[in-house]
């Protein structure tokens, strides 16, 4: 309890500080420094080496009288302010949405608004001892404070020191220097922090690619799901040379492309003879401007994927800037409007909603503010929801349900009963009310359908998602109210050698805390047999059987083990056949295991599969689902040109499979940045990578996802072989999802070889073989942009256009992509 309260008071004084300096000087964390203060001053000209030079040379006084000294540390106050420049060598951190403040806007906001305090943090690796092993602090869990708890990462910069630049509010600037003052602040990768200090911003850091939707951003150094990955270019945002420059977007821009010939090419391959379906079908759910929309979103995503069928559809949150100003209803089978007290729409939002509908569209509105009318919605006014006694006959069952639940007093109104039918009636009263509105479909909703947390009687929840199964089955949606999202499983560890084995277990053994391995977000419980196993696989804690196969025939690891032909990538096999996502679970050991140890995961289902940019990606059974880790040295050739990264996994798996005898002639290509298809116009795979560096050393995980043996719910690598064999009366076989693993990860390690030896042109003759875009002719930001031809990739990786004048312009991967089915590149809006 005192020692609470002695934090909480260093809290305050830090708050006591900011308060009376830090507008103008800046509040800092540090080490005591040896010898003489005065000297100190007069030699220092900036309290970091991260900082800009100041016109003022940097004065410190110290402030016990707030914070007395602690474990050799100390608080001080520099003068004047210190400035960090991030178009200097800064790079943004992929999963942020902050975005550094103008210089202009300098001084102008109190150090205590929580959009304007920005502060520096000076890090650098634990050392090691002489055996070479990492020396890590032994501080008890429950003491641990975290900066990815408290803050929210900006940019960072590589070198010595390893600069990390946050945000947060000035409570928790307050905790995190507290917490270094008494030795418990931890980063993510296990970095120590040397230096803390307040500071203003300018310029703009450099951007590898569109920030994640996914709020949950740790401090993995450099810390980003790196998808695209880049170089680290010396002045900031843009990059230019005496012929060309790079043009880095904020705002969506499309692409359109010529429509693929459906039948056989004159190699006898299959070009786009199959299902025009190119991605999953999404549900959106739109809240309005409501300030609880995550919640609702939440919530209500809860209700439909209990009734929705398994691995149809994705569900996303449809925000207001998107339905405004994205493309969203192109692959929407279904939009769900969702109000609560104080929703909503706008007489814009309600037009493009209708647009929408009279095309074709299909809408589920539960308890939006809307009366609906032949032609146009017009929003009404929201009231409080009445509890009643309801019975209700499903469209195709004989059975009636009967149930008490609350429901809206809000009249829907329609001016055509011809063209609606009431389908839950009340005292005369419609509660739920089909319309048709020329092509499409619209049912409202005065019943609680997908904010079931207002019914408090299972059984009233369990009558209101019948309900609800009813309603989507009458808007064309496939519904299976019975499954449920499978149990998480235990992993089973194998590793193609003894050596192999003994070296990865040998590097975490020092870190095991009771046979666990600590990490976030999921931690790792090494246990010694299968009861020992039981009831302790959760989402953030993942047991793991070493030396034993799993039982399972949904992966047979002597078939991978077979077809394994590389040297270090792929060497150990994590297998879990369900799991939330293979991409999170190396944290704990991707940095102490050797370069010899090459993990890859593997999963037979994913219950949270991720795609690129924030995408979800779903994991039915025969889609190959894998994550590899893979070292290498900045200083190497790929190093210095980071961004080919990126393009090689997917390149990796086109090749797996067409350089395979009989199989060459299978239309799969790369469409740019990372995603493979077949025919140029329906994906099959996509990858995800995300890079960390520790000193010199950089770290990637390549996360892969490639529809193999799973027709559903697009199309699959065995459906388009079935179409060759039928079409050029062949008969190939169909692939193994560990085949395809292994055969990937082999050429992986080559092309990576590869490229280390021989450098980027010769890498690009070969991607050029197997990408979708040579000399296409695309618009930029709109169908009516400016006209330009796709070239290539150019020397850094990034993509090469050339407009009508001639001029080259590189574009960054940073969230921008092709559509494949529009005369568009599409550019995703930040």
């Amino acid at each position: 309890m005192g020692s609470r309260l002695q934090r909480r008071r260093k809290e305050q004084a830090v708050m006591k500080a900011l308060q009376m300096h830090g507008v103008f000087q800046s509040v800092a964390f540090r080490k005591i420094l040896q010898g003489d203060e005065e000297g100190w001053n007069r030699k220092t000209t900036r309290a970091s080496e991260l900082c800009e030079v100041q016109d003022e040379r940097a004065k410190f006084s110290h402030f016990s009288k707030y914070i007395e000294p602690s474990l050799g540390k100390q608080m001080v106050i520099v003068k004047p302010k210190q400035t960090v420049d991030l178009s200097k060598e800064w790079t943004s951190f992929i999963g942020s949405s902050v975005a550094p403040p103008d210089s202009s806007s300098k001084g102008s906001k109190s150090p205590e608004d929580e959009s304007s305090l920005f502060f520096l943090l000076e890090a650098s690796p634990p050392a090691k001892d002489s055996e070479g092993k990492l020396k890590l602090r032994d501080v008890s869990s429950d003491r641990v404070v975290n900066l990815s708890d408290l803050a929210v990462p900006v940019a960072w910069k590589p070198g010595e020191p390893f600069g990390i630049l946050v945000q947060a509010s000035a409570e928790n600037f307050s905790k995190v220097g507290t917490a270094f003052m008494e030795g418990v602040l931890e980063l993510d990768d296990g970095l120590y922090v040397d230096q803390i200090i307040s500071v203003e911003v300018q310029g703009h850091p450099f951007n590898l690619v569109d920030p994640l939707v996914d709020k949950d951003v740790g401090f993995s150094l450099p810390g980003n799901n790196l998808d695209e990955s880049s170089e680290f270019p010396s002045d900031g945002s843009e990059v230019k040379s005496g012929r060309q420059s790079r043009k880095k977007h904020s705002s969506q821009f499309t692409k359109r492309v010529e429509k693929q010939k459906k039948g056989t090419d004159d190699k006898g391959g299959v070009n786009g003879a199959l299902s025009d379906s190119t991605k999953p079908p999404n549900v959106l759910i739109f809240t309005g401007d409501n300030p609880q929309a995550a919640e609702i979103f939440e919530k209500a995503t809860q209700a439909l994927e209990g009734v929705l069928g398994r691995d149809k559809y994705v569900v996303y949150q449809l925000t207001p800037d998107q339905l405004a100003g994205h493309p969203w209803s192109e692959n929407t089978a279904l939009l769900v409007t969702v109000g609560q007290a104080g929703t909503a729409f706008t007489k814009e939002q309600l037009d493009i909603v209708n647009d929408y509908v009279v095309v074709g569209g299909k809408l589920l509105n539960v308890g939006m503010n809307l009366a609906f009318e032949v032609g146009q919605y017009a929003a009404g006014k929201k009231s409080p929801l009445t509890p009643t006694d309801i019975n209700y006959k499903a469209k195709n069952s004989a059975d009636e349900v009967s149930f008490r639940a609350p429901y809206s007093s809000d009249q829907i109104q329609v001016t055509s009963e011809d063209s609606s039918s009431v389908l839950v009636s009340v005292k005369g009263e419609s509660l739920v009310v089909e319309c048709a509105e020329d092509r499409g479909k619209v049912i409202h909703s005065r019943l609680p359908l997908v904010a079931l947390e207002q019914v408090t009687d299972e059984n009233a929840k369990s009558c209101l998602q019948q309900i609800l199964a009813d309603v989507l089955s009458r808007l064309q949606i496939t519904c299976q109210p019975e499954w449920k999202l499978p149990d998480l499983t235990p992993c089973f560890l194998v590793a193609n050698t003894p050596a192999t084995n003994s070296a990865f277990h040998n590097s975490v053994k020092p870190l095991l805390q009771k046979s666990i391995l600590k990490a976030s977000p999921v931690s790792l419980f090494f246990a010694s047999n299968l009861a020992e196993a039981e009831d302790k696989v959760s989402a953030d804690l993942l047991t793991v059987l070493s030396d034993m196969s799993p039982s399972s025939s949904a992966f047979d690891v002597d078939v991978y083990m077979k077809n394994l032909k590389s040297k270090v990538l792929g060497n150990v096999l994590m297998y879990i056949e369900v799991v939330p996502t293979t991409m999170t679970l190396f944290e704990s050991f991707m940095f102490k295991v050797p370069k010899t140890v090459g993990a890859v995961a593997v999963a037979s289902r994913q219950t949270k599969g991720k795609g690129r940019g924030g995408n979800k990606w779903l994991s039915p059974l025969g889609c190959a689902m894998f994550t590899a880790h893979v070292q290498f040295q900045s200083g190497t050739k790929l190093g210095s040109k980071l961004p080919f990264l990126q393009h090689m996994p997917a390149l990796a798996a086109v090749e797996a499979i067409r350089t395979r005898p009989g199989y060459e002639n299978l239309d799969l290509g790369v469409k740019w940045p990372n995603d493979i298809y077949f025919g140029g116009k329906q994906k099959v795979g996509g990858v995800m990578v995300k890079s960390s560096c520790m000193g010199r050393d950089f770290h990637a995980l390549v996360g892969i996802g490639f529809n193999v043996a799973n027709s559903k719910p697009t199309l699959c690598v065995n459906d388009i072989i079935e179409e060759y064999n039928e079409k050029n009366q062949t008969d190939l076989s169909p692939l193994k999802v560990e085949e395809v693993i292994a055969w990937t990860l082999t050429v992986l390690e080559k092309m990576i070889d590869d490229f280390q030896r021989e450098g980027h042109l010769q890498f690009c003759k070969h991607y050029y073989q197997r990408w979708l875009h040579n000399d296409s002719v695309v618009h930029l930001e709109r169908e009516d942009g400016p006209e330009v031809t796709v070239i290539g990739l150019d020397s850094s990786g990034f993509l090469e256009v050339k407009d009508k004048d001639g001029k080259l312009i590189s574009l960054q991967p940073d969230g921008n992509s092709f559509d494949m089915l529009k005369n568009l590149i599409q550019m995703k809006k930040r």
